[in-house]
Order: C-alpha cells, then sequence, then structure tokens
C-alpha cells in the first residue's frame, strides 16, 4: 500500500472512475482499492462518500465551465459570451447526463441534495462572470432603460438558460434575440 496521497490524485482517479462508469458508481473502498490506500485514508480527505461524490461531480462542472469560461475572449461582446456560453452548457450537460449519471437514481437523496448545493454555487459563480462581462462590454448602449442593469440582464440570461437547457430541445435562440434588441445599437 501506498503511504501518502493527495485529494486531488484522489478526486482525479474517482473523477476517471464516475467518467467511465458513472457517479453512482463511486464507492469509498473502490477508491481505496483503486489507489493502492487504506479506506481510512480515503475518510481523511472526504468524511463520507457523499462529500466524496459531490466534490467529483464539482470537479466535473470546475471543468467543464470555471476553467472555460473564466477567460471570455478579449473584447467580447456579452451577448456573444451568452450564446457561447449556452451550447458549450448543452454539449456539456448532454455529457454528464449520459455518462455520469448512469445509475443515478441509485444515489442516496443526501448525495443528490449535496450535488445540487454545489450545482447552485456554479450557478452563482456563472452569474457574477456574466455580470463583470456586461460591464465591460463597450458596445452595450448607454442610454439602455434602467431596468437593464449588469446584475438584471445577468440574472435573467442565466434563468432563461438554466430553464432550456431543462427542456427536451434547448433553444434560446428568442432569448439571443431579445438580448440583442435591447442592448445593442441597430
Amino acid at each position: 500500500m501506498k503511504s501518502s496521497i493527495s485529494r486531488e490524485e484522489l478526486l482525479a482517479h474517482a473523477y476517471d472512475t464516475a467518467e467511465k462508469y458513472g457517479l453512482a458508481s463511486l464507492s469509498v473502498r473502490g477508491l481505496a482499492t483503486e489507489c493502492d490506500v487504506s479506506v481510512g485514508t480515503i475518510y481523511n480527505y472526504f468524511s463520507s462518500k457523499t462529500e466524496l461524490t459531490t466534490a467529483t461531480a464539482e470537479l466535473f462542472f470546475k471543468r467543464a465551465f470555471f476553467e472555460e469560461f473564466c477567460h471570455p475572449s478579449n473584447g467580447e461582446r456579452y451577448l456573444d459570451y451568452c450564446v457561447r456560453m449556452f451550447e458549450s452548457m448543452v454539449k456539456t450537460l448532454e455529457h454528464f447526463r449520459i455518462h455520469w449519471l448512469k445509475g443515478a437514481d441509485s444515489l442516496p437523496a443526501a448525495e443528490k441534495a449535496a450535488a445540487h448545493l454545489r450545482e447552485e454555487k456554479s450557478f452563482s459563480h456563472i452569474r457574477d462572470g456574466l455580470i463583470t462581462i456586461f460591464e465591460n462590454d463597450s458596445t452595450i448602449r448607454p442610454d439602455r432603460p434602467e431596468c437593464l442593469s449588469a446584475e438584471a440582464v445577468s440574472e435573467f440570461t442565466l434563468r432563461n438558460v438554466l430553464a432550456e437547457l431543462r427542456s427536451e430541445k434547448p433553444d434560446c435562440s428568442v432569448l439571443f434575440a431579445m438580448l440583442d434588441k435591447a442592448l445593442y445599437e441597430e
């Protein structure tokens, strides 16, 4: 058995397992065996299987969204960023549903609830990023109505994008046409 392993190494192994077999396949004992460490070593880093599962799901979304979307293209317009974000989210969530949610019905309610809380943190981070991009978009009309503040538009955009992502055939073309008309000069 190995004498030491880092939390990041454990998460990398858990990530690979979830990618191949789904989140429901994760287990503390299985991860310990795969990493050639004791079960106690896993519990030194993750207090429960729920924590391991949610940390692994969080890593998926961090890699999928944060790393790509924390770096908008130089001079990218708010609308263009939103279109790119939506297209990426559609692909990412499709991959997550197909590969990571295999057998998810068998996940305990506590794990689902913990994952949902981490998901909310991710969405808050995305909203804050949208606000920053909006505030830095010099092509947005300065004479827009007061109700179209960076915060209000970003919250509206994210809520609608998330609603569309939950639909059978996600399509934000109406939202994007409205943003274009409301925010930019003709």
